[in-house]
């Protein structure tokens, strides 16, 4: 049953294919899944009808997030996109995912192959982690920030960008600073920037903080990240972080 239903999303999807919108998503997002070419606006609503049409009074919620799951199985970054939205707009809001069980299933969309690409990883990041963590707090927060000691980069890199969600408090910012000391120490480009952005929008509550993790670490920042982390201190304290990092 659940084949049948994912597979009527994946058809009112495809109805609204667009050969430009592909290509240019496809230029843009580099080694992501292929897309339809479905713009995010026309995704929101077939899936809100879907959802309404086949699912709203006929699956209980643990059976929802299943399927939400489910499309993340799909070919399409659409068929992604609109699992994620699945997650965010309907069964958030309902109370209907639930950490302790529900985390460690997030978990493996990546070591599962699932989830590959930072377009994929940061929508999840942003639109369902995050949010995950501001409801339900710190045992939460741990259990998503142990994914940092995580083989696959995309796993590693969603323990870091979850937290973009909550720079404004101070709680959690020793799981970022912990995070961060072991993301920036991969070579990998994608590691680096979720450091370098995490602490960017840290910085904008507490820029001291950032400069302290910058100063330990200031010998694994790539200038990419660096730059990003500093973007929003003055240009005296940019250039005497740069200076810093072209001693190292």
């Amino acid at each position: 049953m659940s084949n049948e239903l994912t597979q009527t999303l994946r058809t009112n999807l495809q109805q609204h294919a667009n050969p430009k919108t592909k290509t240019w998503w496809e230029n843009y997002v580099k080694d992501s899944p292929p897309f339809l070419g479905v713009k995010m606006a026309i995704i929101r609503t077939e899936l809100h009808r879907w959802h309404t049409a086949y699912i709203e009074d006929r699956m209980s919620y643990p059976e929802q997030v299943t399927l939400a799951l489910q499309l993340f199985d799909g070919e399409y970054e659409e068929e992604k996109l609109a699992g994620t939205l699945f997650l965010q707009e309907l069964l958030l809001p309902a109370e209907a995912i639930v950490w302790q069980r529900d985390v460690d299933r997030f978990a493996a969309l990546f070591a599962g192959g699932q989830i590959y690409d930072w377009n994929t990883c940061d929508w999840f990041c942003v639109k369902v982690l995050g949010p995950l963590i501001q409801e339900n707090g710190l045992a939460c927060a741990r259990h998503i920030a142990d994914w940092r000691q995580a083989e696959n980069l995309w796993q590693a890199r969603a323990a870091l960008v979850a937290f973009v969600k909550v720079a404004d408090n101070s709680a959690y910012y020793p799981i970022i600073e912990a995070s961060c000391q072991v993301l920036i120490r991969r070579p990998e480009r994608f590691a680096k920037t979720a450091v370098g952005w995490a602490l960017r929008e840290v910085s904008s509550y507490d820029e001291s903080f950032v400069q302290q993790v910058i100063g330990a670490n200031i010998g694994h920042f790539s200038l990419e990240s660096l730059k990003n982390a500093t973007k929003y201190f003055s240009q005296e304290k940019q250039t005497h972080f740069r200076k810093m990092f072209k001693q190292t």
